[in-house]
């Protein structure tokens, strides 16, 4: 988020033009930060006395799933958040969880030489004060008749353990002038608004979503159709406040399944939605359609996700649309497309839905996606790391972004057992890329 006197938003609105037909810019890595090792059982013990009995080796990461700049703090100062932990897949396919106490928490940093230092660190907590934890929340079916969340399996692959309503996959942040800060997450998907002091204080949950005993307040305004056709482990990615700071725009990570899981893996068509977080209306949704995932060096169209979002000026956001090994960041126009909230895409009874629709389709059905063009293609700048999931405004041609690490976790069957880690050597990092043209024009 860009700062937001009076003075640079006159500045923006005479320099802001229309976003067409202008081409791809270049950038070039001018920093990398690294977070130094840090175990995780002493970094969360010393919260929690005794939450993680073991860490199994594992070391703090995963910070870089949300990266957020605060302009208040300083010039080389950053917010970041943690996801749900260590969440390998076994040989089988099967995800474990080594670490069921670990809880996601809020990281203030600085960037000091080529390391990122952590300033203060907040843990997610319920109103009493006990961790969130960051478990899947529950086996409630979606209307489609898969499990809304995963199992909690412990290392053994087969040992099913509780899961917890109150768990949040925490994975991006903003923080508004009163000092609270905005998460998504993507076990609901939900948004949550969290205290200075890291306490849930409200979360944002789709209509009909009913989560007993749950130990926080609920709000259940989110369209309907996110809590029945998200797609498993795919809610809420990315999130920005507007420049009016009050609107909280988030965004889906993939498509929906709707109105199967064929179609949804195929879809090229997720979705953003805004939301007023004084009158906690939501108050529009926008169809955002990915490149074609050959663009990103695969051949699966699931592959493709947005991870981080950041506002530009009132009317204009980026996008960082990636798969693991490519990143581009776009920048969409919201004046320029459909409102859909509250139509017939926001029902499952709709046929063909949202997510079935190709180009010719979305024009016959009337909706104007996001017009989007392309920023910079992080694959092209040498240095930068795979699976990027943070993104953060610099200056008017700097941007940062972080990289997701998992906690060190090796690819999918890479871990012969969660009791032990074995590292893969993937550290958290900050890269600063400047642009060769200001992102305002």
């Amino acid at each position: 988020m860009l700062p937001q006197s009076k003075k640079m938003r006159n500045l923006v609105l005479s320099l802001a033009v229309s976003a067409c037909g202008l081409s791809a810019q270049t950038g070039v890595l001018i920093n990398k930060y690294t977070l130094p090792d840090i175990p995780i059982g002493p970094f969360q013990n010393s919260v929690f006395p005794g939450s993680i009995p073991n860490d199994h080796g594992f070391l703090l990461g995963g910070i870089g799933s949300g990266l957020f700049r605060s302009f208040l703090e300083g010039s080389n100062v950053y917010w970041m958040v943690t996801d749900r932990g260590p969440n390998p897949l076994n040989a089988a396919g099967r995800r474990t969880f080594p670490l069921e106490g670990f809880t996601p928490w809020l990281v203030k940093v600085r960037t000091n030489g080529t390391s990122i230092e952590i300033l203060q660190k907040i843990p997610i907590t319920l109103p009493s004060g006990a961790p969130a934890t960051g478990l899947p929340n529950t086996l409630v079916p979606q209307i489609n008749g898969a499990a809304r969340d995963e199992l909690v399996l412990q290392c053994d692959g087969v040992t099913v353990s509780s899961q917890n309503v109150n768990g949040l996959d925490t994975e991006d942040l903003v923080r508004t002038i009163d000092g609270n800060f905005w998460l998504v997450e993507e076990h609901s998907p939900s948004i949550i608004k969290v205290s200075p002091s890291g306490k849930v204080l409200k979360r944002f949950l789709p209509v009909g979503l009913t989560l007993p005993e749950i130990a926080y307040p609920v709000v259940n305004n989110l369209p309907q159709i996110y809590g029945d056709k998200r797609k498993q482990n795919r809610g809420f990615e990315g999130v920005t406040l507007g420049w009016d700071l009050r609107t909280i725009y988030a965004a889906l990570q993939s498509p929906m399944v709707n109105p199967t899981n064929a179609v949804g893996n195929a879809s090229r068509n997720t979705r953003i939605l805004a939301m007023d977080a004084y009158n906690e209306q939501v108050k529009a949704e926008y169809v955002y359609r990915f490149q074609a995932s050959t663009e990103f060096g695969s051949m699966v169209p699931a592959d493709m996700k947005i991870s981080a979002l950041a506002a530009l000026d009132p009317w204009r956001l980026l996008v960082l649309e990636r798969t693991d090994t490519v990143a581009k960041v776009y920048r969409v126009d919201l004046r320029n497309a459909t409102n859909i909230l509250n139509g017939p895409f926001d029902l499952t009874a709709t046929s063909p839905s949202l997510e079935a629709l190709d180009d010719a389709g979305l024009l016959a059905a009337g909706v104007n996606v996001l017009p989007k063009e392309l920023i910079v293609d992080l694959s092209t700048i040498p240095g930068i790391a795979d699976k990027i999931e943070g993104m953060t405004i610099v200056d008017f041609d700097k941007l940062a972004f972080s990289n997701d690490n998992d906690f060190g976790v090796k690819p999918p069957a890479g871990q012969a057992t969660c009791l032990i880690n074995d590292d893969s050597g993937v550290k958290n990092n900050i890269f600063v890329v400047k642009l060769n043209e200001p992102l305002l024009f």
